[in-house]
Parts: C-alpha cells; sequence; structure tokens
C-alpha cells in the first residue's frame, strides 16, 4: 500500500512537471476528444490475434459510420495508440495524430494496420497501462472536451499497482476509462473490468470473442465514445439540428 501511494505521487509530479512544459510551450488546439487506444501486446496474445486486432481497429476507423462521426467533430479527434504489457515495455506505435476528415482519418487507419508488434513482454500490468496513457494525453499538444483510454485486452492485471489505483488517478484528471475484453475462457473478466478497470463519466466496457468480427466491436466502442457531443447536439436543439 505504502509503495503505491508512492507511486502515485512520483506520478502525479511527473504530470504537473508536463503540464508545466506545455504552457511553457504554448496554449494546445482544442480538440472534441482526446482517446488514447491501448492495444494489450504481451505473449498471451498471439501473432495471428495481434494482426486481427490492428485489422479491426484499421477497417473500423475506415467504416463510414466512424468516418461521419469524426468529420462532424468540433474540431476533430486527436488518437494515438499504445502497445502494452509490462510498464517499462509500454510503447507508442503511433503517434498523435488530428483526424477531422477522410484523408487524415485514413491516413491514421493504415499506420495501425501497418504498425510493428511492440511490447510482447510476459506479464501484463493494466494500472502501467492506464499511467502510461494519462501521460501521453497529459504531455500531447491537444486540449479535449473529452479525454478517454480505450484498454483492450485478454487478461487480468498480475504485474505492477492495483488497475483501480491508477484508474481513480485517471478519473480524478477527468480522464474516462473504457475497456474492451477478449475474454479467452475468463468468464468473469468483464466484470474484473468494470470492478476495476473502468471509471469516469459514462465509462462502459464491451466484449468480443476471439472467433467474432473485432471490427464491429471496435466500431461499436468508438461510435459510443466519439459520438458524445454530436448526440448531446441533437438532443439540445431536437429537430432543428
Amino acid at each position: 500500500m505504502k509503495s503505491t501511494r508512492i507511486a502515485s505521487r512520483l506520478f502525479a509530479l511527473s504530470c504537473l512537471l508536463i503540464q508545466a512544459a506545455i504552457t511553457k510551450a504554448g496554449a494546445p488546439e482544442p480538440v472534441a476528444v482526446e482517446l488514447v487506444l491501448a492495444v494489450d501486446t504481451s505473449i498471451s496474445v498471439n501473432a495471428g490475434e495481434y494482426r486481427l486486432q490492428m485489422h479491426g481497429i484499421a477497417n473500423a476507423f475506415r467504416s463510414p459510420e466512424i468516418l461521419d462521426i469524426i468529420s462532424r467533430q468540433p474540431g476533430g479527434v486527436a488518437v494515438t495508440l499504445v502497445h502494452w504489457s509490462l510498464g517499462s515495455l509500454n510503447h507508442q506505435a503511433v503517434g498523435w495524430h488530428h483526424l477531422h476528415d477522410f484523408a487524415t482519418t485514413t491516413a491514421f487507419a493504415n499506420l495501425v494496420e501497418t504498425a510493428p508488434r511492440q511490447g510482447a513482454g510476459r506479464g501484463t500490468s493494466i494500472a502501467d497501462a492506464i499511467y502510461y496513457s494519462v501521460k501521453l494525453i497529459e504531455g500531447n499538444t491537444y486540449e479535449g472536451k473529452s479525454r478517454k483510454i480505450d484498454i483492450s485486452g485478454d487478461p487480468r492485471s498480475n504485474s505492477g499497482s492495483p488497475p483501480q489505483s491508477a484508474r481513480d488517478i485517471a478519473v480524478a484528471r477527468n480522464i474516462t476509462v473504457n475497456g474492451l475484453t477478449i475474454p479467452d475462457g475468463d468468464r468473469q473478466l468483464v466484470d474484473y473490468y468494470r470492478a476495476y478497470v473502468i471509471g469516469g463519466p459514462d465509462a462502459f466496457v464491451l466484449t468480443v470473442g476471439r472467433d467474432r468480427d473485432f471490427t464491429t466491436a471496435m466500431r461499436l466502442k468508438l461510435e459510443r465514445e466519439l459520438n458524445i457531443f454530436l448526440s448531446s447536439n441533437a438532443r439540445r436543439c431536437g429537430t432543428a439540428c
């Protein structure tokens, strides 16, 4: 418990230093959503499953539904791809991209689909994946009305701090953590994510089996994560919008 508190304080200090550097560099660019796609690349995910995930994410961004949502978002969307397993192996596989139209979104999708696998560790630390993702959000050059981390994976955490400690820090910084689980025999994995991983306004978790369409699951997830402002505008304007 003491080590967790110390780690949390050091993490908070590093975020403050990052924010100070950004403030010195200039005003961030406003966007509707900042989104970190954090994908499990530990050894529990084989090569075929890795490619399935990258292909699914890329095709979800290429779908007409997501292209339309992104093109209508005020300020567009800032998104990055992270490969995670153990804290020391976490890697920003595709850097921050500002998506606002067909060209920028499909360009990002192409980079995701061809991203080489990195960080295939023998353990998994969901907390470290969240910490790493929070730092990327705090350290980028964007300012989103909504800030989100999308954790996808097939294991429970078996290394590092308890996931809920990192989740709580993210939520305290106005960052929502959502989940996409691939149960792989763990029938309680969704409940585990609900209890210890996801958090923040409108947080949710979806699940997809290895034999199901990962593209469809990711598209549905992105629709729910990115459509929030369009939905609220429609509710406010009624049929006039």
